[in-house]
């Protein structure tokens, strides 16, 4: 089964070849064939340029969202009913999440052109924000996207990367393949493609984004700054404006340093790739390798126009994309969306990946991590298991 819009799409900042990120893509895409699932949870596109913004007389609240603004019922009262369900959060794992200070919360508004959006909450660890929109006053048919036409995204004045999309009550399961949030199989087109259905059962809308950072707690306790302009919908590729409007809020960020690291030195098979280490947090995984630069593949192609055209494919260690826990489950392709890929100096020696949970996990609770490269040569897909052992 196919869908359209399946997953959050990071927009990227970072100082690496874009066709890292697109190979990157290939390989979790190849994983996915090989194991029989045709739905397509990695997507990718480039951060685009800003767009000419129309100026608007709006008489608009600034919403403020502080962490501890509100007692801890009402905080477990005020979790956004998306967010449990898209990242599959537990009561216990709300309660942890309040406790330790990666939740914060806010029932502020901004109204305008007769929509209502409500910063409802945060999740933030040290690389990753999580945050939930609730609309209202706006609506789509079942199997038709919504989206705003423009985002501006800021964290104490600075431009941040971020992807977004409505929630479309769609979930992947321990195995890859998307199901409903209650578990139930999906409707689907004539040709296989999913049917999403945005609306809540309140008649409300969730916008669901994911903002990231390279720099270890960057988004702690930072001033964030959200415009969102214009809504309308989306179908292949092109926007379809319905109304104008702007909503502006501004909110503080919790955050807390809850990550597991744990120090590994485990050679992934016949590779010359040793996995030197691994940080699980509840929402995010970074993998740090010890991988020599090498020089790219070259690899020609013909073009839109007929031209011969040459690309450079840099030398990629095997991906994380999955973990066995220790009772025995095992979930794949845990991505939430885009991932990181990069060395972290120029002498090419460690390089490192990462990536929001499209899950919030319990990192006391993973045995190992799942690690798989498609072996062109021979046409197969390997895999390997990394075991966590404490220091």
């Amino acid at each position: 089964m196919k869908k359209n819009d399946t997953i959050y799409t990071l927009q990227q900042n970072i100082e690496i070849p874009d066709i890292v990120t697109e190979k990157a893509n290939m390989a979790f895409e190849q994983i996915r064939k090989d194991a029989g699932s045709s739905s397509d949870k990695i997507v990718t596109y480039q951060k685009p340029a800003k767009k000419s913004r129309k100026k608007y007389v709006v008489a608009a609240l600034i919403a403020t969202m502080t962490v501890g603004a509100v007692s801890a019922y009402a905080a477990y009262t005020n979790w956004s009913h998306g967010m449990k369900e898209e990242l599959r959060i537990s009561e216990e794992q709300q309660k942890n999440l309040e406790a330790n200070g990666m939740a914060a919360f806010s029932d502020v508004s901004v109204t305008d052109a007769g929509v209502t959006v409500i910063a409802q909450q945060s999740i933030t660890d040290n690389y990753y924000t999580y945050l939930s929109f609730k609309v209202e006053g706006y609506s789509v048919e079942k199997g038709v996207q919504p989206d705003f036409e423009t985002i501006s995204v800021t964290a104490d004045g600075q431009d941040v990367s971020w992807g977004g999309r409505f929630y479309d009550g769609m979930i992947s399961g321990n195995d890859g393949m998307f199901v409903n949030a209650d578990g139930s199989e999906p409707e689907t087109e004539a040709d296989g493609s999913m049917i999403e259905n945005y609306m809540m059962d309140d008649g409300s809308l969730e916008y669901h984004m994911i903002l990231k950072s390279h720099e270890k707690g960057f988004f702690t306790g930072k001033q964030l700054h959200v415009e969102l302009e214009n809504l309308g919908t989306v179908a292949k590729a092109q926007y379809f404006p319905d109304i104008e409007g702007s909503w502006i809020l501004d909110m503080t960020l919790g955050g807390a340093d809850t990550a597991k690291y744990i120090e590994t030195n485990e050679k992934l098979g016949d590779t010359e790739t040793i996995v030197t280490g691994v940080e699980l947090s509840p929402v995010s995984m970074r993998v740090t390798y010890d991988f020599p630069k090498t020089e790219p593949r070259m690899e020609e192609f013909e073009d839109e126009n007929g031209e011969i055209q040459t690309v450079a494919w840099p030398a990629q260690p095997p991906f994380a994309f999955g973990i066995r826990l220790k009772d025995g489950t095992v979930m794949k392709y845990i991505s939430a969306g885009s991932e990181s890929t990069g060395y972290t100096s120029e002498e090419g020696q460690e390089y490192v990946v990462s990536f929001p949970l499209d899950r919030v996990i319990d990192p006391d609770q993973v045995e190992t991590v799942l690690f798989s490269e498609y072996d062109e040569e021979n046409g197969k897909q390997l895999t390997y298991e990394v075991p966590l052992k404490a220091n």
